[in-house]
């Protein structure tokens, strides 16, 4: 097949390690190491969507604004929408601000935008069962336009040796709980993290994407009343391969989280993982994760305490061999690809 893939513009000077990205961009490898030609598309250098078989779109909304009329375009085709809903607000709510982002042609809303965009498009592809359901329920689209393609993890293991090497570069104790996002995003609640490890006296390894702002200020506070407390900024993936394998806990306690990919990736190296209860978590990590609500800083505490006192967690990592590859993504994905083609050319014969 001859696949588009289709990003919001914003990705190219945005947070370098932002989760949706880091989706398209493992997804795509996958699907072209199985043999599919995969095109990530640009407004530097146009194609006719009529050459494709499928286009697939992230996230939507007003980035992606008309971007189903590409439809129209391809005879043969299909338009894929996989969106990113990183919200914990009731359905309801969302069927009230869809409805109100119909009303009228010069009335908009986000909701509004993407129940426009997963009714024109031939399938809508989600993260997890959470995201199916507020598409379905939230967003009033059919069921049986829905379907969950669960994200994969990298299981490189970087090795002892260089997760040794990475230690003293960054001059790290030996064990420590870690964090790895866009830190300073609210969503990403880390500001709550470091208030609830502070006191515990593990130390606290705090790594990502930051920009300047309210979040980062309350952070370094923290940081200089706890003293185990390091924040590092942006690494590269070798370092961050390395902070994987040498961490004994990996925490995301986030607001809300579709996948928690970097969580994957920590476990896929071993870290036993305290995450978020909130979006699509619960079917990546199964019983293989301790689970907080995101409001607690006592639950996140005694959930960080309890992880501490395990073991490693190895059993997790042959789960995800088995399961939760960026190749057993891609299968899923050209899976629902092919089904999709094959019953518009039943429906077009």
């Amino acid at each position: 097949m001859k696949i588009g893939f289709l990003v919001p513009s914003m990705f190219a000077v945005g947070n370098p390690a932002n989760g949706v990205a880091a989706q398209a961009r493992f997804q795509a490898e996958a699907l072209e190491a199985l043999g599919h030609e995969v095109v990530r598309l640009n407004p530097w250098d146009w194609q006719d969507p009529a050459e494709f078989d499928v286009v697939q779109f992230f996230i939507g909304g007003f980035g992606l604004y008309t971007v189903e009329n590409l439809r129209r375009s391809m005879a043969k085709g299909i338009l894929v929408f996989a969106p990113i809903i990183d919200s914990n607000e009731p359905n309801f709510l969302y069927r009230l601000a869809a409805a109100a982002g119909n009303l009228h042609p010069k009335i908009f809303s986000i909701p509004g935008e993407l129940r426009r965009q997963a009714l024109n498009s031939d399938v809508v592809i989600c993260r997890s069962t959470f995201e199916r359901n507020r598409v379905v329920r939230g967003l009033g689209v059919s069921a049986a336009k829905v379907e969950v393609v669960l994200n994969g993890t990298e299981l490189e293991n970087s090795g002892q040796r260089h997760a040794e090497a990475v230690r003293k570069r960054l001059d790290l104790p030996e064990e420590y709980v870690l964090h790895v996002s866009a830190y300073t995003q609210e969503r990403k609640n880390v500001v709550r993290l470091a208030e609830a490890v502070g006191p515990l006296g593990y130390p606290l390894v705090i790594a990502g994407f930051a920009q300047p702002g309210r979040e980062l200020e309350s952070l370094h506070a923290l940081a200089r009343k706890f003293r185990d407390i390091r924040v590092l900024g942006f690494l590269d993936r070798d370092s961050l391969r390395g902070l994987y394998t040498g961490c004994r806990v990996f925490c995301l306690p986030s607001r809300h989280e579709g996948t928690g990919l970097v969580a994957l990736e920590a476990a896929a190296h071993g870290a036993n993982v305290v995450i978020t209860r909130n979006g699509g978590p619960p079917d990546y990590f199964g019983s293989h994760a301790e689970y907080v609500d995101p409001n607690s800083v006592e639950q996140i505490r005694d959930a960080v305490r309890t992880a501490w006192g395990k073991p490693r967690n190895a059993q997790f990592r042959e789960f995800l061999s088995a399961n939760l590859t960026w190749e057993r993504s891609a299968q899923a994905l050209a899976g629902v690809y092919g089904r999709c083609l094959e019953g518009k050319k039943s429906g077009m014969s």
